[in-house]
């Protein structure tokens, strides 16, 4: 297996990190990219596991960190910089998953690019929605426990965080309060329809794949049904008995993955087969 890693320049002067995956061989493979979700990692629980999973089938498997995750390239499992996670926002991410495109398409890699996928998990399979709606070099779309609706996860009542500047959230995993200052909800708005998953999803012309388990207690299945609605190629997976994160957790001990994100990854990849 070889394993390469690299910066590249994201927005408002931070970096974004990448690794990515591949068995050496003559054939040109195609690649996929993986799109982190809210309070996550490229690194977060057994995404290295996941990523050799994709590789030994054959795939370049591309993963990385939004420059305004909060993890740093000297410390990428700890969230060392609350300031960048609070400045972060949708906007940021869908226009940083373009810069990884761009980067991927200019590389030198033996890939085949027309055939290129986005992987994306929970808010990550929102940006990678609202990306394959305005970018057709993506060929194959794939959500992991996606939600379906930016908007609806905002609170009703937003005056508090208007006046204060920012709320904190806290991250049960290392009892941090994390901030968001208030430009997250402004940019939104400010950017409401490039950023709204039910319209743009009607715009949808790739192949979609909406994997999503029932017993989600995070982002219900009923997210999942809907995505499916909105766009016209797309199939619905249901994963029993299983949550948010398919089994895993962070720190993950194991030395193999659950069956459940077995379940998963196989039907991304037959879904990539076909």
């Amino acid at each position: 297996m070889k394993v390469n890693y690299l910066e590249i320049d994201g927005c408002n002067g931070r970096k974004i990190s990448i690794d990515y995956r591949f068995k050496e061989t003559q054939k040109s493979l195609i690649p996929i990219i993986y799109v982190h979700g809210f309070k996550g990692f490229k690194d977060w629980g057994a995404s290295n596991l996941v990523a050799d999973s994709f590789a030994n089938q054959g795939f370049l498997f591309l993963k990385f960190n939004f420059s305004h995750n909060g993890v740093t390239p000297k410390n990428p499992l700890d969230f060392v910089d609350l300031e960048a996670f609070g400045m972060n926002n949708y906007l940021i991410e869908l226009k940083e998953l373009g810069i990884v495109i761009d980067w991927l398409e200019a590389s030198e890699l033996n890939i085949q690019f027309s055939k290129l996928a986005v992987i994306g998990h929970s808010r990550g399979g929102g940006i990678t929605l609202l990306r394959s709606a305005q970018d057709q070099r993506i060929k194959n779309t794939i959500t992991w426990a996606s939600v379906c609706d930016f908007e609806a996860r905002f609170p009703v009542d937003v005056s508090e965080w208007k006046s204060t500047g920012v709320q904190h959230i806290l991250n049960g995993r290392t009892m941090q309060m994390m901030p968001l200052y208030f430009q997250f909800y402004q940019t939104f708005i400010d950017n409401k329809e490039i950023l709204n998953i039910p319209f743009q999803s009607q715009n949808i012309k790739q192949n979609v794949i909406i994997i999503h388990g029932t017993d989600d207690q995070v982002v219900p299945f009923s997210d999942a049904e809907f995505i499916e609605s909105r766009i016209t190629k797309s199939t619905l997976v249901l994963i029993k008995n299983t949550g948010h994160t398919f089994g895993v957790k962070h720190p993950f001990k194991m030395n193999h993955l659950p069956n459940t994100m077995v379940n998963v990854i196989d039907a991304s990849i037959n879904f990539l087969s076909i």
